[in-house]
């Protein structure tokens, strides 16, 4: 089969969740098919095997002549916003909805026209769960979610229900993988590297972004009862500058580095990596941590995010602290290999903080746990679902009376957005 993967992020050597996800399943896929990967930003990566299209809406003709020939065109995000030809072109539509941006959207600052802005990404989304075929998520958790939101568009109707009473041929999980081989350490980065971490420090990392809908400040003022009984511990965050400049989503990250300044622990106890880790390199500050680290406040876009860092962790073999809420704190909880915070509990942080460093043998016995499980996640086998689509591609049942009228319905709410705009 020929399969067409298609991104708005950049495929660099610095590049986020998104663009990786989309690299990695590319690779699996490609394993079976013939693949092309296409990204609307520029590009700096070479992929032995795949055909990679930089900047393919700037060779719209290209792009369309190869999305028309594929057998199977797989996207994420906003794609079809800027390419809409693609639901007229694609014989078979994948839509990979791993990522609940509209949840993430909701977080974001919004100073001017906060009702269009959200208004627009509904309706985007919405368009595209009218066109897809075949949907992905990361967890049961987010394909309840999903379902729902299918089954208010009319995806879930009779004709569908007669062939599939699971709907699992029109919506199948596809958590977020990890590559088969494990991480190598192949430089120092941190430890007697950076400036105030010493070889013997215990340091805590936290290896993403810092996303408006995270919650870095409440383990920083954890630090400040950590830092006076253990002042070995250290606290880094890798992530402190976003990889694409035309985001502007990390002002929670000189809130952070803010909070740290004023209860004195910047460049003592708490520190920011400036530059975004290049994706094959993370491995190095993976294996120098002791512990790995997410925090996320009480909020919808929680309850169904999916942690790409945590993945991280599991592939080094990382003992973990997160906050509770969300799927991967209550599986470090029940595969006790970490142990979950309450969202914005100080003194909860400070206590895990403190428990893991002053725990040598327990932080052994979770890093064995680890490394039996981590083979769950390897990419060849979360992508399966996947693979069979495109072995076998099939349209799913889009038409509908309800449909019918959604079409024009939301295309009407849209231009109303609009309207408040101006």
């Amino acid at each position: 089969m020929k399969v067409l993967f298609l991104t708005n992020e950049p495929l660099n050597r610095l590049r986020s969740g998104p663009a990786i996800r989309c690299l990695e399943l590319a690779v699996v896929v490609a394993k079976h098919h013939q693949v092309t990967v296409a990204s609307l930003q520029k590009c700096d990566l070479e992929l032995g095997g795949i055909r990679l299209m930089p900047e393919a809406l700037r060779t719209r003709r290209e792009l369309e002549s190869v999305a028309r020939s594929s057998d199977v065109v797989v996207t994420q995000g906003l794609v079809m916003a800027r390419f809409p030809a693609l639901v007229k072109l694609a014989k078979h539509l994948v839509i990979d909805l791993y990522d609940p941006y509209l949840f993430e959207y909701l977080a974001h600052s919004h100073p001017a026209y906060p009702t269009w802005g959200y208004l627009r990404q509904l309706h985007r989304l919405n368009q595209q769960m009218l066109e897809g075929d075949f949907f992905l998520c990361a967890s049961e958790r987010q394909r309840d979610y999903w379902l729902g939101r299918l089954c208010a568009l009319g995806r879930l109707n009779p004709q569908q229900y007669a062939q599939d009473s699971n709907f699992e041929r029109l919506l199948a999980t596809v958590p977020f993988g990890l590559s088969p081989e494990p991480p190598q350490h192949t430089r120092s980065v941190l430890k007697s590297v950076l400036p105030g971490i010493g070889k013997k420090d215990f340091v805590a990392l936290w290896a993403g972004g810092l996303w408006q809908w995270l919650d870095p400040l409440t383990v920083i003022r954890a630090m400040a009862g950590v830092a006076p009984i253990a002042p070995q511990v250290k606290l880094v965050f890798l992530g402190a500058r976003d990889p694409s400049p035309k985001n502007r989503l990390m002002s929670i990250a000189d809130d952070a580095r803010r909070l740290a300044a004023e209860l004195d622990l910047l460049d003592r106890s708490v520190f920011f990596h400036e530059e975004w880790v290049p994706y094959d390199e993370r491995q190095n500050f993976l294996l120098e941590a002791d512990v790995g680290i997410s925090a996320h406040p009480s909020t919808i876009e929680s309850r169904f995010a999916f942690r790409t860092r945590v993945l991280d962790y599991i592939w080094a073999g990382l003992p973990m602290i997160l906050s509770t809420g969300d799927d991967f704190g209550l599986w470090i909880t029940h595969e006790k290999v970490g142990r979950a915070v309450a969202p914005g509990d100080v003194a909860g942080w400070r206590d895990a903080i403190l428990y893991w460093a002053s725990q040598p043998g327990e932080r052994q016995q979770a890093r064995f746990a680890l490394a039996s499980l981590v083979s769950r996640f390897h990419w060849e086998k979360v992508a399966g679902p996947l693979l069979q689509y495109c072995q076998r591609p099939y349209r799913t049942h889009r038409s509908s009376p309800l449909r019918k009228r959604l079409v024009p319905l939301l295309s009407s709410g849209y231009e109303i957005a609009k309207g408040l705009r101006r």
